[in-house]
């Protein structure tokens, strides 16, 4: 990437758009949609761009699209609908922005318009489900080019695929022979947030006030906050974050709070944090609360007066909340792992905990279980937590040095949320996303084009894969009459139930009667004859000729022998 800015066509793209992917509303609150929409609205607000498309199946959603992103600009914007029966269109974006990394299908799809039409770019998530696996598998096995990418959020996402792809690709090698090429881009890019929405609003004071009066929140108390799905097994286990927490508590003389935001999946899981915060920090005031809440969303991160997450989990691959926090003015004390070494400065913004996990073979039982199906995908990566380390006592040193010095805790809060504001903003972020598609764009454009014969070789054309079961195949010399008897209307058979399933692929009513007509007239017409005068491709009128021919409207000559 680098160099000139590109033409505005080739720093665009088409968003894939599935409401489940961009919006916080839904009762299940995961992090990709929080992502998603941050993106969304970061993208609109930022991106120096007069045309906003949309890639989807219904206009439905594209006018789903078209009412969420007028939301983020105060003037209305343009916007144009794509669908996968449109490709034609993608010639004036460039690029398709998928929000994940499976861009296999995605690739067969282009291949119908050519594998050089635009660029397909993905993005990681979580890395370490099956689906994930396959879908990087997909990578390799699918069309997918060197003017393709999956952005990487994190370094450590990054070796993750790296070390996936590498392992695939040797596999592959064994196989076949000869080691295949991996032709996608990983570059290395970050989530961003919108900074401004951290800001401190007026309306936050009552709020502050409200919750503190309520939860009984003293004015030299501490409040340690936690954000983000409450879920032993799938985010953070909350044990390491309960016993530092108490350990912090036994040596110091201020009463600390510890607001969890989130929500539960389930009333077990709610037990498991309640109880487990009763049991291991008794002298914590363990504070639930529902994160999904609007105004909780809004204000909560100016409760707080240090943020924790520690992650324990493998699905974790680079953390937005630990920049939330930090856009908010808070010190961040998080684990020392994956996405979150990257973004959080060690005794700069926050403090990192050291973590600590088995030796790579010593997993191998536990995957087998996954993948065979003996253990969910939820118990899967609970179990890994379940085997992986927080250092409590480095953890409660973290907290106790924030607790017990205001001042420290202010200058790393405005340390993050320099830092924050500097590199994580998506005012910052989309114009590079937007070097990386003019890339891909240069990357295609001088790429040797592939004629492609068979768009997709596992699920070609009915005609040709079956072209062996009938007597004969109709060709464009194929000859036509009028069918004997009575003539029905082409309408008696469109709106017929056991004639109509193929409207949609057919010319008008009106074409087809005047089809009709030209082969009355002339007694006898190759399909190439019809073809011609209608201006249509002759594949098309063999296929028109076939419908006509199953409603008993024409009659297939047989070939001369």
């Amino acid at each position: 990437m680098g160099g000139p800015t590109l033409s505005g066509k080739n720093r665009n793209t088409a968003v894939y758009y599935e409401l489940d992917g961009y919006t916080t509303t839904q009762k299940r609150l995961l992090g990709r949609q929080v992502a998603g929409e941050s993106f969304l609205r970061g993208f609109v607000k930022s991106a120096d761009l007069d045309d906003f498309y949309c890639f989807t199946d219904y206009p439905d959603k594209f006018e789903a699209f078209t009412n969420q992103v007028n939301d983020y600009r105060e003037k209305p914007l343009k916007t144009s609908w794509v669908s996968p029966l449109t490709l034609n269109k993608m010639d004036d974006v460039g690029c398709l922005f998928y929000s994940g990394p499976g861009l296999e299908s995605l690739g067969w799809q282009r291949r119908h318009v050519g594998a050089a039409a635009y660029s397909l770019c993905g993005m990681t998530h979580t890395t370490c489900s099956q689906e994930a696996m396959q879908a990087f598998g997909g990578l390799i096995t699918g069309p997918i080019e060197e003017w393709d990418a999956v952005i990487c959020t994190s370094n450590s996402v990054k070796k993750t695929m790296e070390y996936a792809l590498d392992n695939w690709a040797e596999y592959l090698g064994s196989r076949t022979g000869s080691k295949p090429k991996i032709r996608v881009q990983l570059p290395l890019l970050p989530l961003g947030i919108n900074c401004d929405e951290f800001e401190r609003p007026d309306s936050a004071d009552a709020y502050v006030k409200s919750f503190k009066e309520e939860h009984k929140i003293g004015k030299d108390d501490v409040v340690v906050l936690f954000v983000g799905r409450l879920a032993s097994h799938a985010k953070a286990h909350p044990l390491p974050m309960y016993q530092a927490l108490e350990k912090a508590a036994q040596k110091t003389s201020r009463k600390i709070h510890l607001v969890q935001s989130g929500w539960f999946a389930a009333d077990a899981i709610e037990s498991q944090f309640k109880d487990g915060a009763r049991k291991y920090c008794p002298s914590v005031n363990a504070i639930f609360i529902d994160g999904r809440v609007p105004d909780t969303r809004k204000h909560i991160w100016h409760v707080g007066d240090i943020f924790t997450t520690l992650a324990d989990n493998i699905q974790e691959t680079f953390g937005i909340t630990p920049l939330e926090a930090m856009a908010a003015g808070m010190p961040v004390v998080a684990t020392d792992w994956d996405g979150y070494r990257e973004t959080i400065r060690d005794g700069v913004d926050g403090f990192l905990v050291r973590t600590t996990m088995p030796e790579p073979g010593t997993g191998r039982p536990l995957a087998y279980r996954y993948q065979v199906g003996y253990d969910s995908y939820d118990r899967y990566i609970g179990q890994v937590s379940l085997f992986t380390n927080v250092d409590t006592e480095h953890c409660a040193e973290a907290y106790l040095k924030l607790i017990d010095n205001p001042d420290l805790r202010r200058k790393m809060g405005d340390a993050g949320k320099k830092l924050v504001m500097e590199k994580y903003d998506w005012g910052v972020l989309i114009p590079q996303y937007q070097d990386l598609w003019a890339d891909l764009a240069d990357r295609r454009g001088a790429a040797k084009q592939e004629k492609i014969t068979i768009p997709v070789p596992l699920v070609d054309d009915p005609f040709a894969s079956f072209a062996h079961y009938p007597t004969q195949l109709m060709l464009p010399s194929t000859r036509l009459s009028l069918a004997e008897g009575e003539r029905k209307s082409v309408n008696f058979y469109l709106k017929d139930p056991l004639g109509g399933g193929v409207a949609h692929l057919m010319p008008t009513e009106e074409v087809l009667e005047n089809m009709l007509s030209t082969i009355e007239a002339e007694g006898v017409c190759s399909i190439l004859e019809i073809a011609q005068k209608f201006q249509l491709r002759p594949d098309r009128m063999i296929l028109f000729a076939g419908w006509l021919a199953k409603m008993d409207l024409v009659k297939v000559l047989a070939e001369e022998i």
